[in-house]
């Protein structure tokens, strides 16, 4: 199995050859949107490994998930006691870190995949607010992000 270090540099390559495509035929002349595509497609080049219980990528998500609850129920439901938004996050947190799933499952399945990439793509545009063919662009360089990873996982 490859370490996320080679599903990282094997997605950069493809992004950047992906970058630079869309910077020919004129798709990408905002560099914040060119970052942004390729934040997002090295971390779907990763993600699939969430499901593996030792993983660096489930142990970061678990976290950004859980601040990003507790920080929505701070702004949207002023929750004034600190012990209880603590008590969520550590929650929150080891309900995503040590929800039980089977290694090379849902993750790493083409389905998954093309909906999740959906979601990356739909986030990027309320971000950015790009045209529909912009959107199919956008998702498919996103989408090779993740395909990346379970190629690699397929062929080594």
């Amino acid at each position: 199995m490859p370490s996320w270090k080679v599903h990282l540099i094997f997605n950069l390559i493809l992004v950047f050859v992906w970058i630079r495509v869309l910077l020919n035929y004129g798709f990408v002349n905002d560099y914040l949107l060119m970052a942004s595509l390729i934040l997002f497609s090295s971390f779907l080049s990763v993600f699939p490994d969430i499901d593996t219980p030792k993983s660096k990528i489930r142990d970061y998500f678990s976290i950004i998930i859980a601040t990003i609850i507790v920080l929505y129920l701070i702004v949207n439901l002023t929750i004034e006691s600190l012990l209880s938004l603590f008590v969520t996050f550590i929650f929150l947190y080891l309900l995503f870190r040590f929800f039980p799933v089977k290694h090379r499952g849902i993750t790493h399945s083409f389905g998954f995949s093309i909906l999740f990439s959906f979601v990356m793509t739909l986030v990027l545009w309320f971000m950015f607010n790009f045209s529909l063919t912009e959107f199919i662009v956008y998702f498919l360089v996103i989408l090779t992000g993740y395909l990346s990873h379970i190629f690699l996982d397929k062929l080594i």
